[in-house]
């Protein structure tokens, strides 16, 4: 009988799909950007510099970005401030009536 020679159950044996096909276009589109930027295909030397250059590309990205380093978000925390003072001062009013 099979008391004491049970088999073994089958492995589990998952083949991907489409995950070869999407690794190879990323890595195609990636090798052609760092062609186009002049770096060389290997190692993550210029990774900052390839970042940056995607930043560059984009309006929005490269706005918000002036926008820090101008000190955009002081302004915003100053109006925040002022905001809240008023508010404050609205209160103490309508609790002395």
């Amino acid at each position: 009988m099979g008391l004491f020679r049970q088999r073994k159950p089958r492995g589990f044996r998952h083949e991907y799909i489409y995950v070869d096909e999407r690794k190879d276009r990323l890595k195609a589109v990636e090798d052609k950007a760092k062609a186009e930027l002049g770096m060389k295909a290997g190692g993550d030397a210029g990774h900052e510099r390839l970042r940056g250059m995607f930043l560059d590309a984009t309006k929005h990205a490269r706005r918000r970005r002036e926008r820090k380093l101008n000190g955009g978000f002081v302004l915003s925390y100053g109006i925040i401030i002022v905001l809240l003072v008023l508010l404050f001062a609205v209160w103490k009013m309508l609790l002395t009536l």
